[in-house]
């Protein structure tokens, strides 16, 4: 894999990286429900939660948002909205868990 050192994709790179990191805390906690950790789910689950959040943040603030391109803005909020349906996931599967 080759990294480019574009210093005007660097902010779609870190968004990128937030956005992976969500992903694998995710898998993380899906993993840890399946086993019966439910705590460590939870954590797992706050900082997916952290990492959608700092990518919405920084899509929702213009200052930001200017430094990338449209198919960055567009390819970075499909992959957010796919994060936000694992994590609805999640919460489901958490709360199926505390009623039985």
């Amino acid at each position: 894999m080759t990294i480019s050192h574009d210093p005007e994709r660097a902010h779609a790179r870190f968004l990128k990286a937030e956005l992976d990191l969500g992903f694998t805390f995710t898998a993380i906690a899906s993993q840890r429900y399946e086993t019966g950790y439910q705590e460590s789910a939870g954590k797992s689950i706050m900082n997916a939660e952290r990492a959608y959040d700092t990518v919405v943040r920084c899509l929702s603030d213009p200052k930001h948002a200017t430094r990338l391109t449209v198919t960055e803005i567009h390819d970075l909020t499909a992959e957010l909205q796919r994060l936000r349906d694992k994590l609805v996931e999640l919460d489901r599967r958490k709360d199926k868990g505390r009623s039985t």
